[in-house]
């Protein structure tokens, strides 16, 4: 499968809407089928950081909040949301609205509207790579986490270590981080983790949340559902419809011989913010 990240993130969604002229609740829905698709990534790792027992909870760059209504449901504490767009939010609004624990706010994530060390964890997902100033960020995030809190980024992924077979020399560049670098974001944040989160001052662990290898049945699953996105990436990297139909074809053609494989490395940090002495 080509997995070709969506964040959340206000500057895209502007630039979604104007480029890609996509319905903006097809746009969430899609983000809804992402979330699903990465819940085996993301629940073990709320489960390591203990955010079951958690008192308060921020998560950063919130978006449409359907990340955010797994943690909701994970923890026993108050859930705080924040994201730039007021459109993210007026959704999230509406998906978390059967949880009473949970407060949104238009924000932010280079300077979140908390004081020092108010929670217990502070999460992002799929916000470092669309952020203009990464290592802000997460230095806010390590400012509002408590001393012995936990700073989490969920998924971050890195387009560098990107495997595809049978290739293509044309539509691998763009699906292996050209097309996002065009949009602003960075493809290798997954790499950097370790570096912004140590830097921020935190005990840092880092690891590669997808270590499986989907069936080319489950890729075949996820192109149906997300062919109309992958088509519009393909249309806007200028590739003229032959070369979009040759490479569907042949792509097709790989997952009925069973011969496709694809690996894409989805990266996470976890920052133990150690007491000061």
């Amino acid at each position: 499968m080509y997995h070709y990240t969506i964040h959340m993130n206000q500057p895209f969604i502007t630039k979604f809407k104007k480029q890609y002229n996509t319905d903006f609740a097809q746009f969430i829905k899609k983000l809804e089928l992402q979330a699903i698709e990465t819940a085996e990534e993301r629940i073990p790792l709320y489960v390591k950081v203990n955010i079951k027992n958690a008192k308060r909870v921020l998560d950063v760059g919130c978006g449409s909040g359907i990340v955010t209504r797994d943690i909701a449901h994970m923890t026993r504490g108050q859930v705080y949301g924040i994201d730039e767009s007021p459109d993210m939010i007026q959704v999230a609004s509406e998906i978390l609205k059967p949880y009473d624990n949970v407060q949104l706010q238009v924000s932010s994530g280079e300077k979140i509207p908390f004081y020092d060390n108010t929670f217990d964890i502070t999460t992002c997902n799929l916000v470092l790579m669309w952020t203009l100033h990464p290592q802000q960020v997460v230095n806010e995030m390590a400012r509002v986490t408590k001393q012995d809190g936990v700073v989490l980024a969920s998924l971050e992924p890195d387009y560098g270590g990107k495997l595809h077979y049978p290739e293509d020399p044309k539509v691998d560049p763009i699906f292996a981080g050209k097309a996002i670098a065009e949009k602003g974001g960075d493809p290798h944040i997954g790499r950097k983790l370790r570096c912004l989160f140590t830097r921020a001052g935190l005990q840092t662990t880092v690891g590669i949340g997808n270590n499986r290898i989907w069936s080319c049945e489950e890729d075949r699953s996820y192109y149906q559902h997300a062919r109309d996105f992958y088509i519009h990436a393909l249309r806007q990297a200028d590739l003229s419809q032959q070369d979009i139909d040759n490479w569907e074809y042949a792509y097709l053609q790989s997952l009925d011989e069973g011969i496709q494989l694809n690996f894409f490395p989805q990266f996470y940090a976890i920052g133990k913010k150690q007491e000061i002495k």
